[in-house]
C-alpha cells in the first residue's frame, strides 16, 4: 500500500483537483492522508467531505505547525509500505503511483525519483519551463553516487514531491523533516540520498507543479530564509562525521555545505534593512560553522566570512553597481548581434 500524504493550508481553490488526481489513480491500493494544518479557509471541511465519500481517505486536523510538521504528522500515521508527499496546490498524472511503485520494486530501491512539468498560472516564465526535467539518464546506484551525478549535471531537484520512498527505510533511518524552517526539502532530500543504498530513476514527468505569480520568491527574501540555510548547513555538518574522507557521501555533503555558505551571504545582501537586522545573528553563527569545516577549502569563502563586518557593507555598495555594469555590457552585446 502507498500512503499519499497531503499537507493542507489555505489552498481551498486547488485542493479538489489535487485530491481527485489521487483518487483517480490506476493504482488502487492507497491511503490518502489529508493533514489539515489549521487551515483558516474551508479546507478542513472539504477534507472531511472526501473522507465520507471514500474509505481510502483519512483526515488529520491539527494546529498550524508548518509544512514539515504536517508532513511528519502524516508520516507517523501512515500504514503503507511506501510514502509519497504531494503538495496540495499541485496534482499528479493518473498512472503516476502505479509507475512509481513498479519502478521502485523492479529496482529493489529505497527511493525512486522522477520529473515534473510546470503549469503556469497568471504568468509565464521561460526560465522555469523545463527546470524540473532532467536531460541526463541515471542508473540505479547508491544514493550518494546518484546525488553526486545530479549535482555535476546541475539536475538535483530538492522538492520532496519528486520522490517515492519506502516507509521502512524512513523509519530505519529516523529521517523526518526539520520543523520550523523553510528550505526543509533541501535538508531532507540530501539526507535521503546519502542514506539510501539504492536510488532508482523513472524518466517521466509524473508530477504537475503549479507556479503562481509571485510564488517563486515567496519567503525567500527574509530572515527565515537565512535561518533555513543555516539549518541545512548545520544538518550537513552533523552528518559529515558518519562518512570518511573521499567517500561519495562526504563529497556531496561538502559540496552542499559550500553552496549554502555562499547562499547565506548572497541572500543576505538582497534583504531589506529590517530583515538584515533580524538575520545578522544567524549569519554570525554561520561564520562559526564555516570555520568549523575549514570554509570547505574555499579561499573566497574564508575571506568573506573572516572579514564579515567589512564584506557585507562592501557587497551592499559594490554589488548593485557591478550588476548594472554587467547588464549594460550584455545589452551592448545583444545590440551588436542585431
Amino acid at each position: 500500500m502507498v500512503s499519499v500524504i497531503i499537507p493542507i493550508y489555505n489552498v481551498e481553490k486547488y485542493l479538489c483537483q489535487c485530491v481527485d488526481s489521487v483518487l483517480a489513480q490506476t493504482f488502487a491500493d492507497l491511503e490518502i492522508i489529508l493533514v489539515d494544518d489549521g487551515s483558516p479557509d474551508r479546507c478542513g471541511a472539504i477534507c472531511d467531505e472526501y473522507a465520507k465519500k471514500d474509505s481510502r481517505v483519512r483526515v488529520i486536523h491539527k494546529q498550524n505547525g508548518g509544512l514539515s510538521d504536517a508532513r511528519n504528522a502524516g508520516t507517523e500515521a501512515a500504514r503503507g509500505d511506501y510514502i509519497y508527499y504531494l503538495d496540495s496546490d499541485d496534482f499528479i498524472r493518473q498512472d503516476a503511483i502505479e509507475k512509481m511503485v513498479a519502478r521502485i520494486e523492479e529496482e529493489n530501491a529505497d527511493l525512486v525519483y522522477f520529473n515534473a512539468e510546470t503549469l503556469f498560472e497568471d504568468f509565464e516564465d521561460p526560465d522555469y519551463r523545463e527546470c524540473f526535467i532532467r536531460k541526463h539518464s541515471y542508473r540505479t546506484d547508491r544514493g550518494a553516487t546518484v546525488l553526486g551525478a545530479h549535482l555535476k549535471n546541475r539536475e538535483y531537484y530538492s522538492c520532496a514531491y519528486l520522490y517515492l520512498m519506502r516507509k521502512g527505510f524512513l523509519d530505519k533511518t529516523g529521517l523526518r523533516f526539520l520543523k520550523g524552517i523553510i528550505h526543509e526539502d533541501e535538508l531532507f532530500t540530501v539526507t535521503l540520498f546519502i542514506r539510501a543504498e539504492r536510488a532508482a530513476y523513472l524518466n517521466e514527468a509524473l508530477y504537475i507543479r503549479r507556479l503562481r505569480a509571485g510564488s517563486i520568491m515567496s519567503g525567500m527574501l527574509s530572515a527565515r530564509s537565512i535561518g533555513g540555510l543555516y539549518a541545512c548547513i548545520n544538518g550537513y555538518i552533523r552528518d559529515l562525521r558518519y562518512f570518511p574522507a573521499g567517500t561519495p557521501a562526504r563529497k556531496v555533503l561538502l559540496y552542499n555545505i559550500r553552496e549554502k555558505l555562499a547562499g547565506v551571504l548572497d541572500r543576505f545582501l538582497l534583504l531589506d534593512k529590517q530583515q538584515q537586522k533580524l538575520a545578522y545573528p544567524t549569519v554570525r553563527k554561520t561564520a562559526r560553522l564555516a570555520a568549523e569545516v575549514g570554509y570547505c577549502g574555499s579561499n573566497k569563502l574564508r575571506m568573506k566570512y573572516k572579514l564579515l563586518p567589512v564584506y557585507i557593507p562592501y557587497g551592499m555598495r559594490i554589488r548593485p553597481v557591478k550588476n548594472r555594469l554587467v547588464d549594460a555590457v550584455r545589452r551592448g552585446e545583444s545590440a551588436n548581434k542585431k
